[in-house]
């Protein structure tokens, strides 16, 4: 099956020649955390890497004649024969989703995209999900229009857990499937190897992964990220960073405050700069930063 999965997770500069048998390059080796923005900029948050990969790592199919590719960009460019064109080459679409269900998510570039195919594609969403909680009517026009248009078209409407499917149900999209998140699926042994029992077994002794919580607002670290702080004190831990490091200080320019080869950043600066801004001691042992999704490795006891 020749499958398009929509997902802007490719960490390589596009190339500007059109040529068939070409790929864009990565991004040069930098030795700052700074340098890592390039990076970013092409597939932004890092949090996505792994659920936005993981349905092309996972499902069976056509590996010549299926891509990866944001359908946003493919309606834009190719106008008005767009849901032609995209059913001459594809069977199906996968949209790997993360919590977009909040009120300041927009989500009218993708409903446009998805409306414009006219049915002549059929498409499956993984892994829609909630962010707080919040009213219906809290999101913006865009957002309420996709969910709608998911409930009516979608071959399959797949939701992170059984809150997001029953909050959805209560505001009468009943089309739904609770799957989990699509990382979930990519690395089953690493899944099912997983011990919750055994880490709380240890307790403080536990070597904790953690990430997402680190996010700046207005000057000062979001309440979220000071509570996992108080949280993981004198808890032997490590962090990975998403987007949030770009909002700190002017030492993440310093050199060799990260090592591309390993994807750990320095923790001496890190601590003292969240400590500042959290006014409570952050002490992690090790923070990292990933491009890749077969890069990350099991880190700890538990995430």
């Amino acid at each position: 099956m020749r499958i398009l999965f929509h997902a802007p997770v490719l960490s390589a500069h596009r190339p500007d020649p059109a040529l068939s048998s070409i790929l864009g390059v990565p991004p040069t080796v930098t030795d700052t955390l700074f340098g890592l923005k390039p990076a970013h900029k092409l597939t932004g948050n890092r949090g996505n890497i792994i659920h936005a990969e993981a349905p092309a790592r996972s499902l069976r199919k056509d590996p010549e004649g299926s891509a990866v590719g944001n359908i946003a960009n493919l309606q834009k460019n190719l106008g008005d024969g767009y849901a032609e064109v995209m059913a001459a080459h594809f069977d199906m679409i996968v949209v790997s989703l993360a919590n977009f269900i909040r009120p300041n998510h927009d989500g009218i570039r993708l409903f446009s995209a998805l409306e414009a195919l006219d049915g002549r594609v059929p498409f499956v969403v993984l892994g829609a999900g909630m962010q707080g909680s919040h009213a219906f009517e809290d999101l913006m026009p865009g957002n309420r229009d996709l969910l709608a248009l998911l409930n009516e078209r979608a071959n399959l409407f797949g939701v992170r857990g059984t809150q997001t499917a029953e909050w959805l149900a209560q505001n009468g999209l009943e089309n739904t499937t609770v799957l989990g998140c699509p990382s979930l699926y990519v690395y089953p042994q690493s899944i099912m190897a997983i011990d919750g029992a055994a880490a709380q077994a240890k307790g403080r002794q536990a070597n904790v992964m953690t990430a997402g919580h680190f996010s700046m607002r207005e000057g000062a670290i979001v309440e979220r990220g000071t509570e996992l702080a108080k949280a993981f004190d004198k808890i032997e831990a490590s962090y990975v960073f998403q987007d949030e490091i770009f909002a700190y200080g002017k030492f993440i320019k310093d050199r060799f405050g990260y090592n591309e080869g390993n994807n750990i950043a320095q923790p001496e600066e890190l601590n003292r700069w969240l400590s500042r801004k959290c006014g409570h001691k952050v002490d992690f042992n090790r923070y990292y930063y990933f491009s890749e999704a077969d890069r990350l490795a099991a880190g700890g006891d538990a995430a």
